[in-house]
């Protein structure tokens, strides 16, 4: 009679455990997903980064002084100047932007990670009782 029961609870089990098995391989994909994709939201964090940080530290073209063998010193334009420094505090307000959006993303992206982590080992801890 005892071996009877324990078979019937292993067979109403079995399914209950692959179902749980399914579902754990389909999250594992998905955090696998995930993970690719929160690595190249980091990529592209650091590179528009470093881009940020170079044209911050960038002088304008138009300041650059000539060379000393040049005769005569060309005088840049009050508009080319005002017009050059408008166009560098866009990219830098564009890649503020876009680090900002990308940063957001990441801890998006880090919390839905954290959230599957949680849900395989609760389905884990499940499967093993």
């Amino acid at each position: 009679m005892r071996t009877v029961l324990l078979l019937l609870l292993l067979a109403l089990s079995t399914p209950v455990w692959a179902d749980a098995a399914a579902q754990i391989r389909q999250l594992e994909k998905t955090l696998a997903r995930i993970q690719q994709e929160s690595q190249s939201t980091y990529q592209q964090f650091l590179m528009i980064q470093e881009l940020r940080r170079n044209e911050i530290d960038a002088p304008l073209p138009i300041t650059i002084p000539p060379s000393p063998a040049s005769k005569s010193i060309p005088i840049p334009k009050y508009e080319e100047l005002i017009q050059e420094k408008q166009e560098k505090a866009d990219r830098i307000k564009k890649y503020t932007d876009d680090l900002d959006r990308l940063k957001a993303r990441y801890t998006e992206l880090e919390s839905e990670r954290k959230e599957i982590f949680d849900q395989i080992n609760s389905l884990e801890n499940k499967a093993e009782e």
